[in-house]
């Protein structure tokens, strides 16, 4: 009698354990929500109106597992019918308010696809925009219901998300000025001034324009003192609040914008005379000689301005007299062909 492989008859049990599971508990496996305990789903009536109003009655009546499963079923029997909009709405909604935000987020976007002339469309881009906000304070992503940080790729996707259900609807441009709060939140700077570029380029007429052109200053101020970027940053961050404050006289930041530059202006000026100063020691004169002169084109009524003029009369004699020997050489040089070390 030939003997059956050990691997295959556990296989064969676990196949008989698993079928029984399913029979008993109901299991359904689904794409984005893995396995569901299907148990009680027979909480049905005879036609998608009857099974709203069921599943209404049920959420009425606190039982909010219940309307869950009901309109789940009215979703899965009647897909096309008139009520099924409304219950892809509350499925959201129950999600929602079990704290389960981004399944919720899921649930909303789902809606809008599926169902784009229904009277729920603004309503599921409301809670879109809700849910977004609450991820941009910093709600976290979760595992296994477990809270494990705060997801800004995830405020982004949403964000996104609105912008493209409505390009031109009452969220996207706020939808778009918070993707630029997300990208700075993550450090992203130039993601973030690409962010709020759109809105001046897609939006030109919007309120928030202001704002972004603001911002745009802002994020460049922040990454100026990140050590990943150089002293481009400051001058990008000067540059904005100027235009800022040439285009929006009037605005109530026109005072903070001018304070943001007094102070990236002594920043900047500070890091150039630091350089010189280095160059100096250094020997490497030439070198110090720009950055002393750059440091008075920046902020010539400075103290470091007032210094770095002193420097530069007491380098220049040894970097022009360099110069003129250099070039003595170069138009006489030796019998030997070398320049002199």
């Amino acid at each position: 009698m030939r003997k059956t492989p050990r691997s295959t008859l556990l296989l064969s049990v676990l196949a008989v354990v698993l079928g029984t599971m399913a029979a008993s508990a109901a299991l359904v496996w689904r794409p984005g929500e893995g396995w569901t305990d299907e148990k009680g789903s027979d909480i049905s009536a005879s036609s998608s109106r009857d099974q709203l109003e069921l599943a209404k009655e049920l959420e009425k009546k606190g039982d909010l597992t219940g309307a869950y499963k009901a309109y789940k079923g009215l979703i899965r029997r009647w897909p096309l019918s008139f009520s099924a909009p409304e219950a892809q709405y509350k499925i959201g909604w129950l999600e929602e308010q079990q704290a389960d935000f981004w399944r919720a987020f899921k649930s909303y976007q789902k809606m809008i696809e599926k169902y784009p002339s229904s009277s729920f469309y603004d309503q599921a881009l409301e809670r879109e925009f809700a849910i977004g906000n609450l991820y941009l304070a910093g709600e976290p992503q979760r595992l296994w219901k477990i809270p494990i940080g705060p997801s800004m790729e995830k405020t982004v996707e949403i964000f996104e998300s609105i912008i493209k259900n409505a390009p031109y609807g009452k969220y996207a441009t706020q939808s778009q000025f918070k993707i630029g709060l997300a990208y700075e939140k993550q450090k992203k700077f130039n993601e973030a001034v690409k962010a709020y570029n759109t809105i001046i380029d897609k939006y030109p007429g919007n309120d928030i324009v202001d704002d972004a052109q603001y911002q745009i200053g802002y994020a460049w101020m922040r990454a100026s003192s990140e050590p990943d970027y150089d002293q481009s940053a400051a001058e990008k961050s000067i540059e904005a609040f100027q235009d800022f404050i040439v285009r929006y006289p009037t605005s109530e930041k026109v005072a903070a914008a001018k304070a943001n530059i007094e102070r990236l202006s002594g920043q900047r000026t500070q890091g150039s005379f630091n350089i010189a100063k280095f160059y100096e020691k250094q020997g490497n004169y030439k070198a110090a000689f720009i950055y002393y002169n750059e440091v008075v084109r920046q902020n010539p009524n400075s103290d470091q301005a007032k210094e770095a003029k002193d420097k530069i009369d007491a380098l220049r004699p040894l970097v022009e007299g360099k110069a003129a020997a250099q070039k003595t050489a170069q138009t006489n040089p030796p019998s030997d062909g070398k320049l002199p070390q």
